[in-house]
């Protein structure tokens, strides 16, 4: 039996566990953060779950109690201490309570990324086997793909189910584990329906280096929509700089299309793009994003620079305060800085110089195989995750590096490398 005071600290470590995974969620792509600063976050976290984890069954029980299916935080903790605990019964009552919606299942995975993968593998088989249900499925199949651990055959069975979740996420796994293998499946899938597994697909034979996957990603990125940015900028990471630069400007003309476009400017890397980036940081709208393709392409840091600006009057980005506000979307670009348009203008017309146009550049710097592995390490988040992508493009590596992974598993990655 515990006291009172114990239960109010270790229901105070479960909520503040659930809180700091969803802030953890945003910072793992968030300029603001590094290897370093995630890692520090990641301890912090980390200290919470350690407070019910030294709690014995108590914590538990009070984990597990706090789970609140608004609230994908609330599944994390749980998560981590029944697979840790090897509670079959806790980790079927928390698959329960979040297996089937994809925002829950989100903390799940991570979850089972936060545990060691010797722990995990205990239970991969009832998830991966072809008997559980698709959603199941493809929290194994995810399981295995944070951990950079490959499923085997389960991997096929999945980029051929009927389940587009499912399918979604074994193409993705595909490439992210390198399984050239199945290729000919991720070819197959280019054309299929649904969009997610479109775009998983053309993901992955991207990363695998099928040239296919460019006429699927482009279409995407033309279409707009919820892959539009993501695709656009895989597929100018396979392109040559010169015939990039006029798809992107094309783009860029199409209603809505600037903001996908600037998306792959940041992806390309060409400094010849720089005088378009900064007309675009004269529209509020796509201000801080243009800023943050400079940053991606010259390595400068608006804020150390002094090239910072203030928001124009009156603008507000994300939900507002007003309850009959019917727009809730979240701010795009929160964590970028607002650009001085003037400034950065004036810095490019006395440094720009120093940048050779055609040339693909990340960070201040060509994209050279040394350069992206020194990136990989001490970039800021959306840096990292480029410099991870491209090199395995350059085939310096055979896998994706997880740059969401916890800084722990990370930083003993790199020293095991």
């Amino acid at each position: 039996m515990i006291s009172t005071l114990e239960a109010d600290l270790f229901e105070q470590h479960a909520s503040d566990a659930a809180f700091l995974w969803s802030y953890r969620d945003a910072a793992v792509l968030d300029p603001r953060y590094d290897l370093e600063s995630l890692g520090e976050l990641d301890e912090r976290l980390e200290a919470h779950v350690d407070g019910l984890r030294l709690a014995g069954d108590a914590g538990w029980e009070i984990s597990r109690a706090a789970i609140d299916e608004d609230e994908p935080g609330s599944l994390f903790a749980p998560m981590v201490l029944a697979v840790e605990r090897r509670d079959l019964k806790g980790i079927a009552h928390v698959l329960d309570a979040g297996g089937g919606a994809p925002a829950l299942a989100r903390a799940i995975v991570s979850a089972l990324g936060w545990v060691s993968f010797s722990k995990v593998r205990a239970i991969l088989p009832g998830l991966l086997s072809r008997r559980v249900g698709p959603a199941l499925h493809a929290i194994g199949i995810a399981a295995c793909a944070v951990h950079r651990q490959d499923p085997g055959a389960a991997l096929g069975y999945a980029v051929i189910s009927s389940d587009p979740r499912l399918k979604a996420r074994a193409l993705r796994a595909v490439g992210e584990l390198g399984r050239e293998d199945l290729l000919d499946e991720v070819r197959g899938a280019l054309g299929t329906e649904d969009e997610a597994c479109r775009f998983a697909a053309a993901w992955s034979a991207a990363v695998l280096g099928d040239p296919a996957a460019l006429k699927a990603l482009g279409a995407l990125a033309d279409r707009g929509g919820l892959f539009a940015e993501r695709a656009c900028a895989t597929v100018m990471r396979r392109m040559e700089p010169a015939v990039a630069s006029t798809w992107l400007r094309a783009i860029a003309g199409a209603p809505g299309g600037a903001r996908v476009a600037l998306a792959g400017a940041a992806a390309l890397g060409d400094p010849a793009l720089v005088p378009w980036i900064l007309e675009c940081m004269g529209d509020p709208e796509l201000a801080r994003a243009a800023g943050g393709a400079f940053t991606m392409i010259t390595g400068v840091s608006l804020d150390e620079a002094k090239l910072r600006g203030a928001p124009p009057p009156g603008f507000q980005g994300g939900p507002s305060d007003d309850p009959e506000d019917e727009d809730v979307a979240m701010d795009p670009d929160e964590g970028l800085p607002w650009p001085d348009r003037d400034k950065i203008a004036a810095w490019w017309e006395g440094r720009g110089k120093e940048l050779k146009r055609r040339t693909r550049y990340l960070l201040g710097k060509p994209m050279e195989a040394a350069w992206l592995e020194e990136v990989l390490q001490r970039g800021s988040q959306p840096a990292r995750a480029a410099a991870a992508v491209e090199l395995v493009l350059r085939r310096a590596r055979r896998e994706v590096v997880e740059v969401r992974a916890p800084g722990w598993a990370q930083e003993r990655a790199r020293a095991g490398s």
